[in-house]
């Protein structure tokens, strides 16, 4: 009996151990998603922000920055082409961020982050605020996220517009 309560112990251990890793590793991804890697060029954010804020690479699959990347010239209706060595040093930053791949709604534009289910499940209950003209569109990260510029949009770091201040 004295042996078997000693192996219980030792799974129990086990199973603790396996939980509490499990945990920690949940814990290190969430932190990682959403936020601009160290690696991030220069030419990055230069290039990419003088439109819009530089969008985190993993919120969009590896596919889709390439697609992206090769229609600079078409880039959501703006010449955005940029020259050769910073498009590939971008690109390949890009791509080696990159997220999975992104579930899209129907009939949605898969080079679009506002396109994606994870986008509309979270900024479904703000839809509103795509209206409001200090926005202006959907790709306006800044507009409601303090920090969108270092690839941070936690929700208690919201702009008075968006915490309807």
């Amino acid at each position: 009996m004295h042996a078997v309560m000693i192996e219980g112990e030792k799974i129990l251990r086990i199973l603790f151990t396996v939980v509490a890793l499990a945990g920690v590793i949940k814990i290190a991804h969430a932190e990682k998603h959403g936020v601009l890697s160290g690696d991030m060029p220069t030419s990055y954010r230069a290039e990419c922000s003088a439109c819009h804020v530089a969008f985190p690479p993993d919120l969009l699959p590896a596919d889709a920055w390439r697609r992206i990347m090769d229609n600079l010239a078409d880039h959501y209706g703006v010449d955005a082409r940029i020259d050769t060595s910073p498009r590939t040093e971008i690109e390949s930053f890009l791509v080696r961020n990159a997220g999975r791949t992104l579930r899209f709604r129907k009939h949605g534009d898969p080079l679009r982050l506002t396109a994606t289910l994870w986008f509309h499940r979270t900024h479904g209950r703000v839809k509103i605020l795509f209206n409001d003209s200090q926005v202006g569109s959907r790709a306006n990260c800044a507009a409601c996220h303090m920090h969108a510029d270092d690839g941070r949009y936690e929700d208690h770091d919201l702009t008075p517009l968006a915490r309807g201040n």
